[in-house]
């Protein structure tokens, strides 16, 4: 499959639903506040939070109970039931003209997910390949555009791109954020095929070369991360970037047969995961942070940052930038 735009040009948009009401509503609004610097909004957002602000992460983190431990009998197996999709589905990829960032060229894309058409950002290098490639996985109100000047970065290095929108950007909306685990975790089912349908695009291109992988997920990407590597997807390696093992709102593993990421991490093979986490971070603790960690099997890291949830993404200096991307390229 080849890079041609599509015609007529795609533009994408994104098309978030207002706040839903009651305390569903309270906790998104929360995790929107926390997250907001790293989806490129104020810093003073998250640097100087409110003690309202804070009382209701507080109370966000604990509005359902946490699992102790990770769950007995998740198999890659059990994992490839709960996230299945038509892989053989036409993935339709519509491409609009490029636009320069960095230096790089970056397109609009979109391409059929599960039920849904999946948006995101494109980055090719010139030349025939193959180039290695990483999947990125924005959180819960991000867009795919949070990642535009480190996609820049990896193609200056040789290595392709592609960011996805998560699933609550677009219709059919899907609510991360609630207090009914069945409706948080539905979300997440949905992450995940988006996920996999857009590892299955990355493949198709004759520039990627399938063999050679990564992953970057932050805050809500960061937790379905581990869902995804339970699957045991084609990735090498894994960056999960201010995530952890227990959900924001509803814990999700309250709904029969769906796993907690730590779990489902355990179910992984063969790849490298390096976890990075904000040391005052109110929404994944450090205790979740760790358990997440040592859930994984094989090769891994764990590195701590100064500040809360995400601050470091704000920029792309930033030391956590900065350092999954010399990872990514020593490891692809």
């Amino acid at each position: 499959m080849s890079l041609r735009p599509a015609e007529p040009s795609f533009s994408r948009s994104f098309p978030f639903r207002s706040i839903v009401a009651g305390a569903a509503a309270l906790v998104a609004g929360v995790l929107f506040v926390l997250v907001l610097p790293a989806c490129g909004g104020s810093p003073s957002a998250v640097d100087s939070p409110s003690a309202a602000v804070s009382a209701v992460a507080s109370r966000a983190a604990t509005a359902s109970p946490t699992a102790s431990a990770t769950s007995g009998g998740v198999t890659t197996a059990s994992l490839r039931r709960l996230f299945a999709y038509d892989r053989a589905e036409p993935l339709d990829l519509r491409v609009a003209a490029g636009r320069t960032v960095g230096g790089a060229t970056l397109r609009d894309v979109s391409f059929l997910g599960h039920g849904a058409r999946v948006t995101g950002v494109l980055c090719v290098p010139a030349g025939r390949g193959p180039f290695a490639a990483v999947l990125y996985a924005p959180g819960v109100g991000c867009a795919a555009g949070m990642f535009e000047t480190d996609m820049a970065a990896l193609e200056r290095a040789g290595i392709a791109s592609l960011a996805v929108d998560p699933p609550d950007g677009r219709r059919p909306y899907v609510e991360p954020l609630s207090y009914d685990p069945a409706a948080v975790a539905a979300a997440h089912v949905q992450y995940v095929r988006d996920l996999r349908r857009s590892l299955d695009l990355l493949v198709s291109l004759p520039e990627v070369d399938p063999a050679q992988l990564g992953y970057v997920g932050y805050s809500w990407g960061g937790y379905v991360g581990g869902l995804l590597s339970g699957v045991r997807a084609p990735v090498e390696a894994y960056v999960l970037t201010y995530s952890g093992a227990d959900w924001v709102s509803a814990d999700p593993a309250g709904t029969a047969g769906f796993p907690d990421p730590a779990s489902a991490i355990a179910a992984a093979h063969g790849a490298a995961f390096l976890f990075q986490a904000g040391v005052d971070d109110p929404l994944f603790s450090r205790a979740s942070v760790r358990r997440y960690y040592d859930a994984a099997p094989g090769r891994k890291d764990l590195q701590w940052f100064p500040g809360g949830h995400g601050d470091l993404w704000g920029s792309s200096s930033g030391d956590a930038v900065e350092s999954h991307r010399d990872w990514l390229e020593k490891d692809l």
